[in-house]
């Protein structure tokens, strides 16, 4: 059996993607995991520590598979599609979450960072500078603004989760989903990166 620790945590989680961060309140999280204010309160006394935690599991479930790509010796446009198929998994069993995060960001940049920073994302940030700036000593990309990167790479990945419903409208005619045309799509990010970065 689940520890009450874990059960809150996944029961938290639940909530602040089904509700945001805003609308959810600790009553909720309580009901949800099928305990009392009392019971949670000794584990989280605040809302705010709660979210700290959710996040935290959230992004320490692919950032280390995300480093572990990008140590690895190969090429560069390789490790892309690696990370973009590590994104995908992610966004595919928790569909709400690029619009949650979009939804922090605006609601509290400064603590959504805070809280990423905290479990390591800057060092994620550091490193994919380092690769890219490796790259374009090598020759094997052109020097780009790091911002154009990130925005043209995140936000080719998380537009699709983003737009699910009226995509999948859209795809109704040929019988599709949005995860039948991922593979797809991931071909065309790729094309994009290329188009940005290549000489």
């Amino acid at each position: 059996m689940e520890n009450m620790e874990e059960k809150i945590i996944e029961s938290a989680r639940q909530m602040f993607l089904e509700y945001g961060y805003k609308n959810t309140n600790m009553s909720l999280i309580a009901q949800k995991a099928g305990i009392n204010r009392t019971t949670l309160h000794y584990y989280y006394n605040t809302k705010e520590k709660m979210f700290h935690a959710v996040f935290g599991q959230i992004v320490e479930t692919f950032l280390p598979q995300i480093q572990d790509i990008l140590k690895q010796d190969i090429e560069f446009f390789l490790k892309c599609e690696a990370i973009i198929d590590i994104y995908f998994q992610i966004f595919i069993h928790n569909p709400s979450l690029p619009k949650f995060i979009l939804d922090e960001i605006n609601r509290d940049v400064e603590n959504i960072t805070t809280v990423a920073y905290s479990i390591g994302f800057e060092t994620y940030i550091d490193t994919i500078i380092e690769i890219i700036d490796k790259e374009v000593e090598k020759g094997t990309i052109k020097q780009v603004p790091i911002y154009y990167f990130i925005m043209t790479f995140i936000s080719q990945i998380t537009f699709p989760f983003m737009a699910k419903n009226i995509i999948e409208y859209i795809l109704i005619k040929d019988n599709k989903t949005l995860n039948d045309i991922l593979e797809g799509w991931k071909k065309i990010i790729i094309m994009q990166m290329r188009t940005l970065l290549e000489k």
